[in-house]
């Protein structure tokens, strides 16, 4: 016996990029930080968001304008503030 209800149906949707998802048990605290983490990942944002990047931007910037320090000749504020991502 058919059942034509189920002709009216959409079938689902996934909100992820990347399939198949699995569930998994973090803390509460995290959920929304690590979903807003797990989302930039699918979408393939996370590279150009990151701390890192954002602060390699800036100091490409810098040696663009020929800042102090950041002169052909004088490395020593590049070198300066490449340590201090690491740090």
């Amino acid at each position: 016996m058919h059942n034509y209800k189920l002709n009216n149906l959409t079938p689902f949707k996934s909100k992820w990029k990347n399939t198949p998802t699995k569930l998994i048990r973090i803390p509460e605290i995290l959920e929304s930080k690590i979903l807003a983490y797990a989302h930039s990942l699918d979408n393939n944002q996370n590279a150009d968001n990151s701390l890192v990047t954002v602060k390699l931007k800036e100091i490409i910037v810098k040696i663009d304008n020929k800042e102090k320090g950041y002169k052909n000749n004088s490395a020593s504020q590049l070198i300066k503030d490449l340590k201090e991502l690491f740090e």
